[in-house]
């Protein structure tokens, strides 16, 4: 039970330690909190850096420009949650404390690039592409006027703009945009770094989506963000976001090389996707969970049913862990294993699964009629064969 002097932001960090310790805590939280897409914890990091900066500035006589960036940091993290009410409310108090606290000519218009930065995620993250857009190329024009060059936080715009050229269909405008930060961020961290490694794939993703042999050479550029990380991780321990980001990509690189009917070399990518969870992932984790469905599919594709069968009844136990065993993510599970049983002559096996699963989907008929159709097709063909 905790101390009833504790505040509930107890559990964030430890609180005895030095505001500015704290704030370190606290960044590298965060880091590993976006790594992980946990939104809804990086909003509670946010609030309390926002409270630290806050007690160094009004108590500690710090300067206010880190309580504004803070702000904007809490507001970005609000709006890439889903909650645009309390982003917009976030952003409209930084730009008050920003416009009667700082006189600085240069500080004033650093401070504006950071807001149009945090303003233009914002609208991205609620599908204002165009509004999104605006803002972050103001946002980079500043930076490079305030700042000189490219340096961090100009890159991480250009990121930004890239993702949005991305999603309004501008492939060339995106890789330009990630281009742009790949140069800074190797300038800064060094080419096997892991900010110039995530520029890479979010490029190598910009180029698939191309029509032209750009996509091929995206599958390249990923093989070899592959390369590396596994290259870095041998005998490497205490870097917790890279096995994630080896995980991750390996995956990726598996689904694009299925795609491309290359099922050997996917199966070798997914193999080191496994592995790389086995290593440093809670079995539990949605990541590990998602290769083992991906493996079970690609068995499937290979013909191979008997491991196919391991790794499915593999995610249904842990979904059912997870989500509760009349979850939505078990009865598609129990429906892959009712295909694979019937595929294998287990009609028995195969009925039961089908049965589960139509039980789970028919509490939402009309949400799951597809699902509801194919398993009773599937089961009068058993009948009728």
């Amino acid at each position: 039970q905790c101390n009833v002097l504790e505040s509930a932001a107890a559990e964030l960090v430890d609180e005895s330690l030095h505001p500015l310790e704290q704030l370190e805590v606290l960044r590298l939280k965060v880091d590993e909190l976006k790594a992980k897409g946990e939104t809804d914890a990086v909003i509670e990091c946010r609030i309390k850096q926002l409270s630290l900066q806050k007690v160094l500035s009004h108590i500690h006589r710090f300067p206010l420009q880190p309580v504004i960036q803070a702000q904007a940091a809490l507001a970005e993290a609000y709006g890439q949650g889903g909650y645009f009410a309390q982003a917009k409310q976030h952003m409209t108090q930084a730009r008050e404390v920003c416009n009667g606290g700082i006189y600085g000519d240069l500080q004033c218009r650093r401070l504006q690039a950071d807001l149009l930065a945090s303003e233009g995620t914002i609208c991205f993250a609620e599908g204002q592409l165009e509004a999104a857009e605006k803002a972050l190329m103001d946002a980079a024009r500043l930076g490079r006027e305030t700042r000189g060059g490219l340096d961090r936080f100009t890159a991480q715009v250009h990121i930004l703009l890239g993702q949005v050229a991305t999603q309004r269909g501008n492939v060339d405008k995106a890789i330009d945009h990630f281009s742009d930060a790949w140069e800074a961020y190797e300038d800064i961290d060094g080419r096997t770094a892991e900010p110039t490694l995530r520029v890479r794939l979010q490029m190598a993703e910009a180029q698939r989506t191309a029509d032209d042999d750009r996509s091929q050479k995206a599958v390249e550029e990923l093989q070899d963000v592959v390369r590396i990380l596994v290259e870095i991780l041998e005998g490497k321990e205490g870097v917790p976001q890279l096995p994630r980001l080896l995980a991750e990509s390996s995956l990726r690189l598996a689904l694009w090389l299925q795609a491309d009917e290359r099922d050997q070399e996917a199966f070798q990518a997914l193999e080191i996707a496994e592995n790389t969870c086995k290593k440093n992932c809670s079995e539990e984790d949605l990541l590990a969970i998602d290769i083992k469905r991906h493996m079970a599919s690609l068995h499937i594709k290979l013909g191979r049913k008997k491991e196919a069968l391991e790794y499915l009844k593999d995610v249904e136990y842990f979904e059912r862990r997870l989500h509760g065993s009349q979850s939505v993510q078990v009865a598609r599970t129990l429906k892959a294993l009712g295909t694979v049983f019937a595929a294998d002559g287990n009609q028995a096996e195969a009925e039961s699964s089908f049965h589960q699963a139509l039980r789970i989907f028919e509490t939402d008929r009309h949400q799951n009629a597809g699902f509801i159709r194919d398993i009773n097709a599937m089961l009068q063909s058993m009948t009728t064969a």
